[in-house]
């Protein structure tokens, strides 16, 4: 089976909605070998026509709090790892201070650009964070990701009764 006959996408999205991964397989059918590497920015622009540009708010915010938790469990577990390994405690440099998270997240997940957005999202994802840390669920949640890829595989064989080619 060739990379593209994969039926995993070719862009592994954490968290992407279902309209993202529709939007993803419709982008992967009408991908050539020359415009391979710019799928995301298609991805992007496909979601900004569809539903306009994307706001640091609901689900954008969602979407970074949960690569914070991801992120800051990924850093404890590495913390966690290093000192087993040394078997001496380990350096507290390898966990990330919640505002770097924060800061990642406003200009990577959300997309903000200037100074002034920046601040004010990272200022709202540390209080995010902060109010649901202890809640918040990290572990991948199966029963959703299996409701959620036969969303995705149902409007793919809608969309190929209307011949809209799409490619997982």
């Amino acid at each position: 089976m060739s990379g593209s006959d994969s039926p995993t996408p070719a862009i592994v999205m954490h968290g992407a909605t279902v309209l993202e991964r529709v939007l993803l397989a419709i982008v992967n059918a009408h991908t050539t070998d020359k415009d391979e590497d710019c799928r995301a920015e298609r991805l992007q622009a496909a979601m900004t026509a569809l539903i306009g540009p994307a706001r640091p708010d609901g689900h954008d915010m969602e979407r970074a709090l949960l690569y914070m938790v991801r992120e800051r469990q990924k850093d404890i577990c590495d913390f966690e790892m290093q000192a087993l390994r040394l078997r001496t405690p380990a350096s507290r440099s390898v966990i990330r201070p919640v505002s770097e998270l924060a800061t990642v997240a406003a200009r990577d997940v959300v997309g903000c650009t200037t100074g002034a957005e920046v601040e004010a999202t990272v200022s709202a994802l540390c209080e995010m964070f902060r109010q649901r840390c202890r809640g918040y669920e990290v572990e991948p949640d199966h029963f959703r990701e299996a409701r959620e890829t036969e969303a995705v595989l149902r409007i793919l064989s809608e969309l190929a009764e209307w011949d809209v080619p799409a490619r997982l």
